[in-house]
């Protein structure tokens, strides 16, 4: 293969350059033995968030201890500037150690490691896996004028393919940050325009689509559509489904709907639904009507939600009509709700039989999920917030109070709330009032977290809280961390509101974190669990390699039958299927919390099993699994296992798709 000698630019602090590669120096090999103290030592360092002493193991004479230290570094949430100058130290070790430095340095998202990148790249002719770590590295501390320069290199082709993925990503994650123009633009075009490029090079570039607007002309609009009727990559083509889909043209939208109907790829045809909310609804409403017919359910779903958020008043009507016919529950509620967000206010009887239909539903309903769903259709016309409130009361169930309260929350936060209830609105505050602070006093996670999530986004209209001061400070000091720690980041938020001050929030810590399962780490095989469903099972491989705390936590609560009986609660369609909380609800945890474990891996297929978390270091027993590769999570949430068998079973699961058993096997 010819690599092309890359003129130098000027990236931050040095010098950025590509020479061609001449063979690399024999390297000491990194050999990880599980058995060995030094080794577990640096694991548990890890574990244990102690920086200092992992820094000074990067002068380690053994080449696998250094290379183990950088690694262990990429996952800490934030390094000290000591830190920082020990991995840029390692930036000219061994290639493994070096690689692992760079991307430990990318991880902190700073300018001053981001001024150590610009200037690291190796220009030697060696190390190609690590410039390519430093290029993509540099797009996660980038500033706008460096974005500018790691996109004006010109002189990397296709060929050149580990440095040109690192300079994708690099481009990709700078987008990601705010930065990118007309020149990133262009390269990422090129690429996905290029039929020799490979694999490795389009997965960015399709991704890089995905996310970020890019301006296509006519004629780069109609070449994209041409090159979506061939495309085999999925990624691919849903990158340029959501590009082109952008524009709102015409031309497009007919290819979008023939790719629709000729695919047999259901993230596709989610992926067409949501592009068509760039177009006027009366241009896309027959084929989005269609869909809610489609035999995926979460194509389905997403056509219900385009027309919860896209729909119209004079088809209100229309989406009652549909409501009652032989559709999912699920479905049929969302067209309810459609109705009820979109109905003319003088359609009296109409919406009389929205709400007196939905109410009888939620009397009949045995599934919290069903009636959370109906809840929300309800809070669609707010004079409804009384019965929402009373369902809340005498509910006993997390997943329907937690929703009540999340529905009260948007009746609280609707633009038009004074004009809505116009001179009843006072009086309506004055009862929203009540119940957010009767909320936030229950401790309770859930109606904790939307209720000061109110109060904090309209503080004005709650000063009434105020006259007794105590009570929000009992409430905060109830909540128990690490366990609580969304519901306490919220009230801290509301009540610095309220009060008019910026005081700022305390650092979260805590000790109880999961000690090492050194059994499950050492083990020769990965091992395997099985997720019985409804639909079927879902057999998962774990990584304790590269996630061994996650991974042992995982498998004891497994052992003890922690996720038997418990719902996947939150599935977005294309994305995630998450579930495993204690709550059902996505809020709460246990007395326990796990470190965020990033050694560098992609999310760069479906299929990966990752630990939902709200924010580094917080995770505990919530986890999700992939639709679709979704790389703009890299660096960020804990990888620890992949699907093996029963992928098809994850792209089917619905909000509260039961977890009847995970089992070892």
């Amino acid at each position: 293969m010819l690599y092309r000698f890359v003129a130098a630019i000027v990236l931050g602090l040095g010098l950025l350059a590509c020479i061609p590669p001449s063979e690399e120096t024999e390297e000491q090999p990194v050999v990880v033995d599980y058995q060995d103290p030094v080794v577990k030592r640096l694991y548990e360092l890890q574990n244990d968030r102690a920086e200092d002493s992992l820094r000074a193991y990067l002068n380690a004479p053994q080449v696998t201890y250094r290379y183990l230290a950088a690694r262990a570094l990429g996952s800490f949430p934030r390094l000290s500037p000591a830190t920082i100058d020990s991995l840029a130290a390692r930036l000219s070790d061994e290639s493994a150690v070096r690689t692992q430095a760079a991307y430990a340095l990318g991880q902190t998202e700073s300018e001053r490691a981001g001024g150590i990148l610009a200037g690291a790249f190796d220009r030697s002719g060696n190390y190609l896996d690590y410039n390519a770590a430093v290029l993509a590295a540099v797009g996660k501390t980038a500033t706008e004028k460096q974005a500018r320069q790691l996109a004006g290199i010109t002189t990397y082709t296709v060929q050149d393919t580990a440095l040109m993925a690192g300079r994708l990503w690099g481009l990709y994650y700078a987008a990601l940050r705010g930065y990118h123009g007309p020149e990133a633009d262009r390269a990422v075009l090129d690429v996905i325009r290029d039929p020799a490029a490979a694999p490795a090079l389009r997965l960015p570039a399709a991704h890089y689509l995905f996310r970020i607007e890019v301006p296509l002309d006519t004629a780069t609009e109609a070449e994209l559509m041409d090159m979506l009727r061939r495309e085999t990559d999925a990624d691919v083509a849903m990158g340029i489904i959501r590009s082109v889909g952008r524009s709102g043209n015409a031309s497009a939208r007919a290819g979008l709907l023939r790719q629709y109907e000729q695919t047999d790829d259901w993230r596709q045809r989610v992926e067409v639904l949501h592009a068509f909310q760039s177009y006027e609804y009366t241009t896309v409403r027959e084929s989005v009507l269609e869909a809610l017919r489609d035999p995926h359910p979460l194509v389905a779903r997403t056509a219900a939600e385009f027309l919860l958020d896209q729909g119209i008043p004079a088809d209100a009507p229309l989406y009652i009509q549909m409501a009652q016919d032989d559709l999912p529950h699920e479905l049929s509620t969302l067209l309810y709700r459609a109705a009820n967000r979109h109905l003319a206010l003088y359609l009296t009887d109409y919406r009389d039989r929205i709400n007196n239909e939905l109410r009888a539903r939620y009397v009949a309903a045995t599934d919290p999920y069903e009636k959370a769903e109906i809840l929300r259709a309800l809070g669609e016309f707010p004079w409804m917030y009384r019965i929402v409130y009373t369902y809340y009361r005498d509910s006993e169930e997390p997943v329907v109070r937690t929703v009540a309260a999340e529905t009260l929350q948007a009746i609280s936060d609707r633009e038009d709330f004074a004009e809505f209830f116009r001179g009843s609105s006072r009086r309506v505050r004055a009862d929203l009032g009540r119940y957010f602070q009767e909320m936030m006093e229950s401790g309770e996670d859930g109606p904790v977290y939307h209720a000061a999530q109110a109060v904090a986004a309209n503080p004005d209209a709650y000063q009434s809280m105020n006259q007794q001061r105590a009570w929000i400070d009992d409430a905060l000091n109830g909540l128990q961390l690490p366990r609580q720690v969304e519901a306490y980041r919220e009230i801290f938020t509301a009540r610095n509101a309220l009060r008019g001050t910026d005081t700022a929030l305390p650092e979260l810590t805590t000790n109880d974190v999961r000690a090492l399962d050194w059994e499950v780490v050492a083990a020769e095989d990965d091992p395997t669990v099985s997720i019985a469903t409804p639909e079927g099972d879902i057999r998962l491989r774990l990584w304790p390699r590269e996630a061994p705390e996650t991974t042992g936590s995982f498998l004891q609560l497994v052992e003890e039958g922690y996720y038997d009986g418990k719902h996947f609660h939150r599935v977005v369609p294309n994305f995630v299927a998450q579930g495993g909380g204690p709550r059902g609800d996505g809020f709460g945890a246990e007395d326990f919390s796990l470190r965020t474990e990033t050694p560098g891996l992609h999310w760069d297929r479906p299929g990966l099993v990752g630990m939902a978390s709200a924010g580094k270091d917080t995770e505990g027993v919530q986890f999700f699994i992939t639709h679709r590769a979704t790389p703009h999570l890299d660096g960020k949430y804990t990888i620890f296992g992949e699907v093996v068998e029963g992928q098809e079973v994850v792209d089917r699961l619905v909000p509260g798709s039961p977890i009847n058993r995970i089992s070892r096997r």
